[in-house]
């Protein structure tokens, strides 16, 4: 099985973890650490490290809020320093792409999910109005 670690800026993380649950339940192998005003880039990675080691699967997919963003930077680094673990580090992660991860973990290795994630979040955006013709009534069944 591959965990996952979503990380980012202020309550990005958390707040993802918490939709994440909302609409697949809990998984137990997604974790959500928060790069809050008034932290560190050094109390991040510190807390980084101790999430990453804590962490029991040997696989693990960072999924970032934003590209070159210290969440971003530092998970870079850390993979590049990381022993004992598999680690990916992807960025611009949304809803799409973080339920994608969190029902198709335990069954893709590492590098194969990644490359799954990324798909899904690109695939995940939509534009209604390019998408819809004006006569036709919405059809939303259901939801989430």
């Amino acid at each position: 099985m591959v965990s996952i670690l979503i990380i980012g800026h202020g309550n990005y993380a958390t707040g993802a973890l918490s939709a994440t649950r909302l609409v697949a339940g809990a998984p137990e192998n997604v974790y959500a650490l928060d790069f809050e005003e008034g932290m560190s880039p050094e109390e991040l990675k510190e807390k980084m490290s101790a999430l990453l080691a804590s962490i029991p699967d040997k696989e693990v997919l960072i999924m970032a809020d934003l590209a070159g963003g210290t969440p971003f930077r530092t998970a870079v680094e850390l993979k590049m320093t990381q022993t004992g673990k598999d680690v990916r580090v992807v960025a611009g992660a949304n809803m799409p792409a973080l339920m994608e991860a969190a029902f198709s973990s335990d069954s893709m290795g590492l590098a194969e999910l990644a490359a799954d994630v990324l798909q899904t979040g690109v695939e995940g955006f939509m534009d209604w109005d390019a998408q819809s013709d004006d006569s036709e009534e919405p059809d939303f069944e259901g939801g989430l």
